[in-house]
């Protein structure tokens, strides 16, 4: 089988798109080398390209006029080079299909990992919703399968946009095969000066992140235990807040704020933490709190949707908007070894049904659905 994806993310993207589609090729070239891989991008990061492992090859756009417009060439000017590959089936990895592909000689599949420009339009520019909008639409509509990363995503397509519930596929992804491993190395890299004990968060620093709340939920009960407050993000527009919040509670010398964190050393960092604590407002799925269970690590989550797919029925669940549960739960955690090791065990288990050798066999399974019709 020709298999072809668009791979903008893949070979750009150092967050959560372009991790998922990452994890997803190389799982596929790894455990179905018999088919042939085509990845498709405008350009291509070198330390990304190095971390794709397998046989495949790359196609860039090819006129000067398409290379300048790039994002034309990936919405329209790129069928022409599909068909001439002769390819079996093409997948958009990330919520669109270019425009006109209908009718062409291969078969599409697209992942759809959420609507959150429709949910919480306060965090996108009206002009960025409009184009989200018609691209995620179009992609819904005239796709023959779409797979959505969790079961609050398929509902949505549904309530939205009308999707007929056949046509959806929901497939959980995975985390990169570094927390998969078997936990050995749990030494902590020196150079990040961490605390001894510490609660962990990881996520981009927007409001929906909710890392604010997670810091006055902390400042409860920061002097009834050991643990610090570790942040982990990429800059966003809410860090120059926390950094005021955190000032302001006084509490410089028990948070920590990291970026620039590498994939080779977050696995330890997250098997040393005490709980993971992901008071988001709303995520497609939430691939932190995998990570965490990946890694042995109990979880605290918001409650409902996406984020509880993730979690499993074994985590503890908050209402992320109010800081005394947030910190209550924390403490239950914290102050009973019983159930944390109970959650450690569940949460390890739960994690196993989601090994990028599922994601990619059940992504698979569609290829050859969709390519039997």
């Amino acid at each position: 089988m020709k298999i072809a994806f668009d791979a903008k993310r893949a070979l750009n993207n150092a967050t959560g798109l372009g991790n998922h589609a990452r994890i997803l090729l190389n799982a596929l070239m790894r455990d179905f080398p018999e088919n042939e891989y085509f990845f498709f991008t405008p350009k291509a990061k070198d330390e990304f390209f190095h971390q794709l492992h397998g046989s495949f090859k790359i196609f860039f756009p090819e006129t000067k006029l398409q290379k300048s417009f790039h994002p034309l060439w990936r919405s329209f000017g790129i069928k022409s080079q599909l068909s001439e590959t002769r390819i079996d089936i093409y997948h958009g990895l990330s919520n669109e299909i270019p425009f006109g592909i209908k009718g062409s000689d291969f078969r599409t599949v697209v992942t759809i990992h959420d609507l959150i420009f429709l949910k919480h339009t306060e965090q996108y520019p009206w002009t960025d919703r409009q184009f989200y909008t018609l691209k995620t639409k179009y992609a819904a509509k005239r796709a023959d399968k779409i797979i959505a990363v969790s079961h609050e995503t398929k509902n949505d397509l549904i309530e939205i946009y009308g999707v007929p519930e056949k046509k959806i596929e929901v497939v959980y992804p995975s985390v990169d095969i570094s927390f998969q491993a078997d936990i050995t190395n749990t030494q902590l890299p020196s150079k990040y000066n961490l605390p001894p004990k510490y609660i962990l968060n990881v996520g981009s620093f927007f409001p929906r992140k909710n890392q604010t709340n997670l810091i006055e939920a902390y400042s409860l009960i920061a002097n009834q235990i050991e643990e610090g407050l570790v942040l982990i993000g990429s800059n966003g527009r809410m860090k120059e807040e926390i950094l005021k919040l955190i000032h302001a509670k006084k509490l410089e010398h028990r948070i920590e704020i990291l970026s620039g964190v590498s994939n080779e050393d977050l696995p330890a960092i997250y098997r040393n933490a005490s709980v993971f604590v992901f008071p988001s407002l709303f995520e497609g799925f939430g691939a932190p709190v995998l990570e965490a269970l990946f890694s042995k690590t109990p979880v605290i989550a918001t409650g409902g949707g996406a984020i509880e797919e993730a979690a499993g029925k074994n985590s503890l669940f908050i209402n992320p908007r109010s800081a005394e549960d947030i910190a209550d739960k924390v403490l239950k955690v914290l102050n009973n070894e019983s159930l944390r090791q109970q959650m450690i065990d569940a949460g390890y288990s739960h994690a196993q049904t989601m090994t990028d050798t599922v994601f990619a066999k059940k992504v698979m399974n569609i290829y050859n659905e969709v390519c039997s019709v």
